[in-house]
């Protein structure tokens, strides 16, 4: 019973339980498994496994694709509301960056509702409606990306400024701790946006591939979302646990 007690209390399940508690953690653990799944549907059928393996692996990501879908039901409100927030900004380009951002997430979510009626049978459309609403939802996923690439480039430049003018000499009287304390806070900001910049550049060729702008198979597509998906897990732990998951 004392092993067993140590490893239900263990910190880890703990902190797993707490990741796992928020919509946004289970989220991103189903869609790493999801297009994982895809890469492995795609990598069993050309290397000849059975039918009903690759038949198993397509309905697990539908599945996982389904249940998402339901999970974020309600989430348009959220970005709606970010893009209202937004609104308030003084620099230009991050107002009309943030509200494209979060407009263009907004619709994808309310077109991919859309999508989990018809695949759920709630509310069935006809073939090509259910098509023209699948492309919408890719378009505006895609905007929304593209908005959240132009915001982290633009945060990097205007980072990179301040960087420059901080690590200059100044006066005699200057405290250099201070300053040390400053560009610390910079490149740390400087960390996460290019984070964010390269979850983004990967994750846009997913709604960019619905929407034929290039020709990468399923299987890089999948490893694609997969590695994204750990990166928005990863931020998600970082935001949940703070300076515990560190």
């Amino acid at each position: 019973m004392t092993v067993v007690h140590q490893l239900v209390l263990h910190p880890a399940i703990t902190a797993s339980l707490r990741v796992g508690s928020t919509t946004v953690g289970r989220d991103k653990l189903y869609r790493a498994i999801q297009y994982y799944a895809r890469f492995l549907a795609w990598y069993c059928l050309r290397k000849g496994y059975t039918n009903e393996t690759v038949a198993r692996l397509n309905a697990l990501k539908s599945t996982l694709a389904l249940s998402r879908k339901l999970m974020r039901v309600g989430k348009p409100l959220e970005h709606l509301q970010a893009a209202v927030k937004g609104l308030d900004l003084t620099d230009p380009v991050l107002k009309l960056t943030t509200v494209g951002r979060q407009l263009g997430y907004a619709g994808y979510l309310i077109n991919d509702m859309l999508v989990w009626l018809h695949t759920a049978k709630v509310r069935p459309f006809t073939g090509p409606t259910i098509k023209t609403i699948q492309e919408r939802a890719a378009r505006l996923w895609f905007t929304g990306i593209a908005f959240s690439l132009a915001s982290s480039a633009y945060k990097l430049y205007g980072l990179r400024q301040r960087e420059a003018v901080v690590s200059r000499p100044r006066g005699f009287g200057e405290k250099d701790d201070e300053r040390k304390v400053e560009l610390k806070t910079i490149r740390t900001q400087q960390s996460a946006v290019r984070y964010q910049l390269v979850q983004d550049a990967l994750d846009i060729l997913i709604p960019a591939g619905t929407l034929g702008y290039h020709s990468l198979n399923d299987g890089t597509i999948g490893l694609v979302g997969t590695v994204t998906s750990f990166m928005g897990l990863r931020s998600q732990v970082q935001k949940v646990l703070g300076g515990a998951s560190k």
